[in-house]
């Protein structure tokens, strides 16, 4: 009997220090993909155009638009950013947010910041992701607007600077 408490007490109460709390997961974020919401016809949420949204807010949104489409796949984020009039320019794909809904409700990520790129131009009001393709996007009111992606090019000299991040070079 006495041998027995101390096995428990030597051997498995370490064991049991070292097995993760209830809830705690030990999957590492970069190597999993976002929450899918292909179950859901439609993005959950869309943006609501607001004529008041700044300069300043608006290349705030373009950099979280760009982290949700690129460095973190996270649908639900990137179309909340995306207007009910969205236009999309690229051959083949209708216009509406709800005809790119099935190609990103996946949550597949695209890149990393180390090997992306984002800028916002004010000067227009585009964006733009680099992350192997161009991707240029036309903000409205604090929304995406218009997107286009056949030979586009990261502006070199435009890119408006936020406090937090870096941009594209």
């Amino acid at each position: 009997m006495h041998l027995s408490i101390i096995f428990v007490t030597a051997v498995l109460a370490p064991l049991g220090l070292a097995l993760p709390a209830r809830g705690v997961s030990l999957r590492s974020e970069p190597f999993y993909k976002r929450e899918n919401l292909c179950s859901l016809s439609q993005p959950p949420a869309i943006c609501q155009p607001d004529p008041t949204v700044s300069v300043e807010e608006t290349a705030q949104r373009a950099y979280d638009f760009y982290r949700a489409f690129v460095v973190d796949g996270d649908p639900r984020k990137m179309f909340s950013l995306i207007d009910s009039a969205y236009i999309q320019h690229h051959p083949g794909y209708q216009s509406g947010p709800n005809t790119i809904w099935p190609l990103f409700c996946s949550g597949n990520k695209l890149g990393s910041e180390q090997n992306t790129g984002w800028c916002f131009d004010a000067s227009t009001n585009m964006s733009y992701a680099q992350y192997g393709n161009v991707d240029r996007w036309k903000w409205v009111d604090g929304c995406v607007h218009e997107h286009w992606d056949q030979g586009e090019r990261v502006p070199t000299d435009k890119c408006f600077k936020l406090n937090s991040t870096t941009t594209a070079s």
